[in-house]
């Protein structure tokens, strides 16, 4: 049975809920629009200080349950105590190579008869994250240039060299010797990145994609 993973407890297989509805806000960009008196329109210095950032997104999702009636209480105390107030990866498995990060909410139970259902909602980061973050590793013997491909989140890479390398990137260069660094002037933004490494050795780049 489909439904949504709250880190390692699954909805049904965990607590026999059956989801019939998700909703799933995108997250509102944060503007900074100034009105000018005597003039049209406004100025939108939204971006001024570079991308756009965005509010958390809120999710939500409706159950049912399967249990019995006289079950209903001891589930839904389950269920709280379980995922409650708790930040939380959330994946769904409708979208299994993504999750949501966010605090959890256990809204509310209500029951009609036999069925029972319950409102589980979240406020989680503006973006969506890769499940397995992206790894490459490059033996480089001389220079070697390499295009990274990356999501709409920018993100500060991680590189881990075995020698002594210069990594050219936008115009600058870096260089690093052999350990693990990240270089918080080097982001990598939405699309293509072309990085060039000059030594010999091997150079791993990890980052963790995020998108809308």
């Amino acid at each position: 049975m489909r439904g949504i993973k709250f880190n390692n407890l699954h909805s049904y297989d965990d607590f026999s809920l059956i989801l019939n509805s998700k909703d799933i806000k995108s997250p509102s960009p944060k503007t900074n629009l100034v009105e000018v008196e005597g003039a049209d329109g406004v100025l939108d210095y939204s971006e001024y200080f570079g991308e756009i950032k965005y509010s958390n997104r809120q999710l939500s999702f409706e159950f049912n349950t399967i249990v019995e009636p006289s079950e209903f209480l001891n589930l839904f105390s389950e269920v709280q105590n379980a995922l409650h107030g708790k930040k939380m990866r959330i994946t769904l498995d409708d979208d299994p190579n993504f999750y949501y990060y966010g605090r959890v909410t256990v809204n509310e139970w209500k029951s009609n008869g036999r069925i029972g259902k319950i409102v589980i909602e979240a406020d989680c980061e503006p973006y969506k994250y890769k499940v397995a973050p992206t790894i490459n590793s490059l033996s480089v013997n001389g220079t070697k240039t390499v295009v990274f491909d990356n999501l709409r989140k920018s993100v500060v890479p991680q590189f881990t060299t075995t020698a002594e390398f210069a990594i050219g990137f936008k115009g600058n260069s870096y260089t690093i010797i052999a350990g693990t660094f990240e270089i918080p002037a080097l982001q990598f933004v939405a699309g293509e990145n072309v990085v060039t490494f000059t030594g010999n050795g091997t150079v791993t780049v990890e980052y963790q994609e995020g998108g809308l």
